[in-house]
Order: structure tokens, then C-alpha cells, then sequence
């Protein structure tokens, strides 16, 4: 095809002197020539006339006359995440991954930036975008650290795959000072998961402790599985739950990191409740350890929903979520006379440290 250059048009537009061209980019996957209009310099004295500016307009045109960019690569903020960024975070992220990525895309930034030109994004304007969505959401530091990470992650793999050149507009750009802190997840005390399983019924009971004396993350308790129990051999020994998995709604994936696909030791007070619980499951010899009607990873939100929320409410207990186990495990274990190297295994850390 040959090789077309272009002058463009300059006028004068609200004090501002405007370069109109025509460019051939990527909308939804395939080549069109739409028209731009990008502002050059305020009109002041020292442009007064279309001649002071042509210049200014040379340099703009420069790399699409030396066709410097694949049409295809340049491309809307908005079309990239939808065409590249998120079908990319599909397949290669966990599925909980994802559907944060699609949820952060949708609820603050897609009506706001995915109509600007990708090539064309400062840092300037990612600055803009966080004080305004902490202004306008008043959402916590740590969701604008959410907002800015898939930014960064949107810009990293746009320059990996040839739609972005330079640094990373994300990077140099600061969660708003004025945005409030958000407030961590509250650990229960021994006290508090004492009075939950006196007062639980099963298999709730049995769930809360191996949360509460396992660290366990919400899926890797989802996760577990009568053949991942390795129970102590004597009484001199632990016993062992081999994390290998994790249950995100109905999809099975691997633990959230590689040092989370460990064994865990289980601890006399959990290994006791455990063996109940499997005899009243029917000496089951596999399938997940909680599990639902249907022998299917058993929904522990749900349960709480429907098994937990008002018992613990008339005891007085307060509920801070499941992640609240393994927030304050390593305290507790350490008041119950645990050893500190079981607590590292248990906590699955390089260190006693």
C-alpha cells in the first residue's frame, strides 16, 4: 500500500491552536481512519499565526507520516482492556483474578478513560483518575492501590504487545494522601473461636477450627480433601492436611502462591475434630473434607449465611470474616504451647522469623 503524508489541518479553537489529521487505527480488532484533533499551544504572542505553529504540527505528524506505529497498536484505552487485557487476564490469571480485574475495569474506570488514546496517556492523567475515583467513590487507599496495580498491569502488557512505547504512565502516579485508610480484617482471639465452637453446630464448628488452627485461606479450605489428611501416626507425632488446591466458586485451581502448596501440621485440638467430623460424614476415603449435599466443595459465605449469622449473633460474637482466622493464628497458636518451628509449617514461612 502506498505510503500517504499528511500536513493536517490547524485552526484556532478556544484560545488554543488545534492540529487536525486523520489517522488509520485499530477500533474493535479492525483498521479505520478516523479524524483527530489533538491541541498544540495556547495562542499567545509568540503564536499568533498559523505559521508560528506549522512547526509544532511537523513534529506531531512526524511518526504517523513515518508510519512508526501498526494501526492495529494504536488503539483506545477501552478497546485494548476489553479486546486484549482481559481476554490475556482470563487465561492466564485465577478466575478470582479476573473477575476483580473486570470488576475494578467496570465500576471505576471504564466510563471514565476508555475513550482515551492508549499511546497518548500520562502519568498527568492517571493522577487525575485516582483523585477523582477517591473523590467521587470515597472508596480506602487500599481499593485506589487495586485500581492503580490493574492500571499498571494494563500499561505493562500494552507495551509487551507493542501498543505502548516508554515508561509506564502508572508508575510515578500516588494514591490520593486524602483517601482514608482501610480498615484490616479483625483477628479473633482464643476467646472469641472458644465461644464460636461451643455454640456452632457441625460441620461449622469443624470448619471454623481448621480455619482458626490452620491459617487456611477461604479457598484452600474449599479445597480440602480426605485424601489431602494424613492423621499422626502416634501420639508423639502430628498430624498432616497437604494443601494442593483451591476452590473459587466451582472452578479448582492451585493455592494463591507456591509456597501456599504445602503441608500443614494439624495440631491435637484440630486433629480430634477432624476424626469426629469424618465419622459423622461416614468414614468417607476421599472427596472435599466440607462438602455439600451433592459431595461438591461445600460454599462456606453460604453456610455462614445460613447456619452461623444468627447463632453467633444471639451469643454476642461478633463476625470479621473467615480471613479473621488467619490474622491472628500465629498469637494464638503461640498461647495454646505450640513450638514456634510448628508455627512457621503451619504458617508456611521460609523463617521462624
Amino acid at each position: 500500500m502506498r505510503k500517504t503524508s499528511q500536513a493536517g489541518y490547524l485552526m484556532r479553537h478556544r484560545g488554543w491552536w488545534v492540529l487536525r489529521y486523520r489517522e488509520r487505527v485499530g477500533v474493535g480488532g479492525k483498521i479505520k481512519s478516523v479524524q483527530r484533533a489533538k491541541r498544540l499551544v495556547p495562542v499567545d504572542a509568540e503564536h499568533k499565526t498559523k505559521a508560528s505553529v506549522r512547526d509544532l504540527a511537523k513534529r506531531e505528524l512526524e511518526p504517523l507520516n513515518r508510519n512508526v506505529a501498526e494501526p492495529l497498536s494504536v488503539t483506545k484505552l477501552g478497546d485494548f482492556v476489553d479486546r486484549v487485557y482481559l481476554p490475556f487476564a482470563k487465561q492466564q490469571k485465577r478466575p478470582s483474578t479476573h473477575r476483580g480485574y473486570k470488576q475494578v475495569w467496570s465500576d471505576y474506570l471504564e466510563g471514565r478513560c476508555k475513550s482515551e488514546w492508549l499511546r497518548e496517556v500520562k502519568t498527568h492523567h492517571v493522577q487525575l483518575w485516582l483523585e477523582e475515583i477517591a473523590r467521587e467513590h470515597e472508596i480506602s487507599k487500599t481499593t485506589l492501590k487495586h485500581v492503580k496495580n490493574f492500571l499498571s498491569g494494563v500499561f505493562r502488557h500494552a507495551a509487551q504487545q507493542g501498543y505502548f512505547d516508554g515508561a509506564n504512565p502508572v508508575k510515578l502516579a500516588e494514591v490520593p494522601a486524602f483517601a482514608p485508610n482501610g480498615a484490616e480484617t479483625k483477628p479473633y482471639s482464643l476467646e472469641e473461636i472458644a465461644a464460636m465452637l461451643k455454640v456452632l453446630s457441625e460441620p461449622s464448628a469443624t470448619a471454623v477450627a481448621t480455619a482458626a488452627f490452620t491459617g487456611l485461606r477461604l479457598g484452600e479450605l474449599r479445597g480440602l480433601t480426605w485424601e489431602s489428611f494424613e492423621p499422626a501416626q502416634d501420639e508423639e507425632s502430628l498430624g498432616w492436611l497437604n494443601v494442593t488446591r483451591s476452590v473459587w466458586r466451582s472452578t479448582i485451581g492451585d493455592p494463591k502462591t507456591a509456597k501456599s502448596k504445602a503441608p500443614v501440621p494439624v495440631i491435637p485440638q484440630l486433629a480430634q475434630r477432624l476424626d469426629a467430623h469424618r465419622k459423622r460424614c461416614g468414614n468417607p476415603a476421599g472427596g472435599p473434607i466440607f462438602a455439600n449435599t451433592v459431595g461438591h466443595p461445600l460454599d462456606l459465605n453460604a453456610c455462614y449465611q445460613r447456619q452461623m449469622k444468627d447463632v453467633l449473633k444471639r451469643a454476642g460474637i461478633s463476625w470479621h470474616g473467615w480471613h479473621g482466622f488467619r490474622r491472628g493464628l500465629a498469637s494464638n497458636l503461640n498461647r495454646l504451647g505450640v513450638d514456634d518451628s510448628v508455627i512457621q509449617r503451619i504458617l508456611r514461612h521460609s523463617t521462624v522469623a
